[in-house]
């Protein structure tokens, strides 16, 4: 007799470990939750790494690993804005000509993170959650997975910053409702829309901008005072300068937080000036760019059809949330509450933490993302059918049924389009099949089930089965594979400023399909006609078809539409006939049977 082994209920089971991974554009985050506390991974007694890197000798320093005397145009920062662009794309990052990619330089980032994980744990973990903002591309996310795989990490789930913050908020303090995750970074600015309740996270929606941060702040504030008291553009100074009064500025903007004012001497291009920064000059200098993050806050809220007084609150990720401005603004315009007690810097690695413990150990917990933007496919007159809409709650499953629009097709294309525009030309082509193996049948007599369905992780599963031969095809897409993040986010912006020309279009294009459906089914039906109808009724059936014909060459919605409903209502006794000749002869029938 075999003995099986069977475990004890009672007894604790061992959990397994995974490490949340913020890998930011200024700083990286690293935690991991053990015995129900979330343990922050410390890189010379400090829990921000940041996300810089060194070349000595072939060898990459990271983080704290790099001494401040190293000169800074040796040191590569900001990478992560890199994958916006091409993240495998070789170039200089530094002034020493060594060419790197950003997926190699992001997994020395990486290798190092792990690395000081094991040592600070002296534990084995292998497993994490990356977070990655809300508007990248899958360009830039998968850019970002391969460069953690190449560091020996296991992906287990890559996940939205802000989704990673409400899912710190909601387990940590306990939130409950509708809030607005404000997300400020170094590179990148997202806001979403979360309903947070007991046990279910759901994304409602979310927008952002991908080339809008810290990092851009520095160079407004830098740029102020350049032209305030030296009368020079930022431009021209030279690189090495140029970096060094950026990084000085960046400690200035970081010390506005404790005091309002202070005197510096500051020397460019050889010119030297005692000068005083204060809070008001640095608001100056910020003013613009956080109104443009009100107003896509606004946006989102209108897109979502949220009004303003069922937001329960603003969480505030990301260090930018710090400056005095963002509080100010944000409550100036939305008089809302504003949480930040979960460290900003912090909360984003907690929440990928807390889901990545969660992923492997079970939970009743559910976190359920949005999609950025919609998908669909190509149908009759050049028109996008969106099958997932923008902003749908990720995992989906969608389906619809489609018909041929010419008589006797053997196969149909399906193409598969993502945009938010009314014309499938003026959207992004994911990819196509095509559906073969028909019987040949009248236009509209099929029925094609195409259905949609997308994953976690951003992978989509079309599947078309043609309903009465069960034939079937399907193709597996990697979304967004062609778009970069500044497309991303022109694309949404496009759609909202075209809106009103993109649905006249697509009306007198539905306008013209009605029109020419009606004349190709008469022109099946012509030998009928000419038994059933008078000379004067085909006479003016004709006369109307070829008003029509000619109009359908034209621009003129009004005057399609009224032929199309002469047509009908030329085309009415004759429809009558058809079906009083069809009853005729389907009661004939049964007669001869019962006979």
């Amino acid at each position: 007799m075999n003995l099986i082994n069977i475990g004890d209920p009672l007894k604790k089971q061992e959990s397994f470990f995974c490490l949340g991974i913020d890998f930011g554009t200024t700083n990286s985050v690293c935690s991991v939750k053990i015995d129900n506390k979330i343990i922050f991974i410390e890189d010379f007694n400090e829990k921000i790494i940041p996300s810089i890197v060194f070349y000595e000798n072939e060898k990459a320093l990271v983080g704290n690993q790099i001494s401040k005397e190293i000169k800074t145009n040796k040191i590569v920062f900001s990478i992560k804005r890199f994958f916006a662009k091409n993240p495998d794309k070789k170039e200089s990052f530094t002034d020493d000509k060594v060419e790197k990619s950003p997926v190699e330089i992001a997994k020395e980032i990486f290798s190092y993170i792990k690395s000081r994980s094991q040592k600070f744990l002296r534990k084995t973990i292998n497993d994490c959650v990356l977070t990655v903002p809300a508007y990248f591309d899958e360009k830039a996310r998968s850019g970002i997975m391969r460069a953690a795989f190449m560091s020996g990490l296991n992906v287990r789930r890559l996940i939205n910053e802000p989704t990673a913050a409400a899912f710190a908020y909601g387990l940590e303090k306990k939130k409950r409702g509708l809030f607005l995750v404000y997300d400020l970074g170094g590179g990148t600015f997202d806001v979403s829309l979360l309903k947070l309740r007991d046990g279910i996270f759901k994304v409602i929606g979310s927008s952002g901008d991908a080339n809008l941060g810290g990092d851009d702040f520095d160079s407004l504030f830098g740029s102020l005072i350049l032209h305030k008291y030296f009368q020079i553009p930022l431009s021209d100074l030279i690189y090495e300068e140029k970096i060094k009064f950026l990084k000085n500025c960046k400690l200035y903007k970081e010390r506005l937080l404790k005091e309002n004012s202070f005197e510096e001497k500051i020397i460019i291009n050889g010119k030297k000036n005692e000068i005083k920064i204060d809070s008001q000059l640095l608001d100056e200098s910020l003013n613009d760019l956080v109104n443009k993050t009100i107003i896509i806050v606004k946006n989102l809220l209108k897109e979502c059809n949220i009004d303003l007084e069922k937001i329960n609150g603003f969480i505030l990720v990301g260090g930018s949330t710090r400056l005095h401005i963002i509080k100010k603004k944000l409550s100036k315009e939305f008089d809302k509450p504003i949480y930040d007690e979960l460290d900003p810097d912090l909360v984003v690695s907690q929440g990928a933490a807390l889901h990545g413990f969660e992923l492997l150990n079970g939970s009743k917990n559910l976190l359920l993302d949005v999609t950025p933007l919609s998908l669909g496919i190509d149908t009759m007159g050049g028109l996008m059918e969106k099958i997932i809409p923008r902003n749908s709650a990720v995992p989906s499953i969608r389906e619809q049924v489609f018909t041929n629009n010419e008589n006797g097709q053997t196969s149909i294309k399906i193409k598969v389009i993502q945009g938010e525009r009314e014309v499938s030309e003026d959207n992004s082509v994911l990819g196509e099949f095509i559906l073969s193996g028909l019987q040949p049948k009248p236009a509209g007599t099929h029925r094609i089930n195409v259905r949609f369905s997308l994953d976690a992780d951003g992978i989509l599963f079309v599947t078309a089965l043609d309903e009465n031969s069960q034939k079937e095809n399907s193709l597996v897409i990697k979304t967004n594979n062609d778009l970069s993040i500044k497309e991303m986010r022109s694309i949404v912006e496009s759609s909202i400023k075209n809106a009103k020309k993109d649905m006249d279009l697509r009306f007198l294009i539905e306008t013209k399909i009605k029109a020419t459906k009606l004349i190709n089914e008469l022109k099946n039906v012509e030998d009928l006609m000419y038994k059933l109808c008078s000379k004067k009724e085909i006479q003016n059936i004709n006369k109307i078809i070829k008003m029509m014909k000619v109009e359908l060459s034209s621009d003129n919605k009004e005057k399609i539409e009224n032929l199309t409903e002469n047509l009908n209502e030329s085309t009415k006794e004759f429809a009558e006939k058809i079906v009083n000749k069809n009853f005729s002869n389907f009661v004939g029938k049964e007669i001869n049977q019962l006979d």
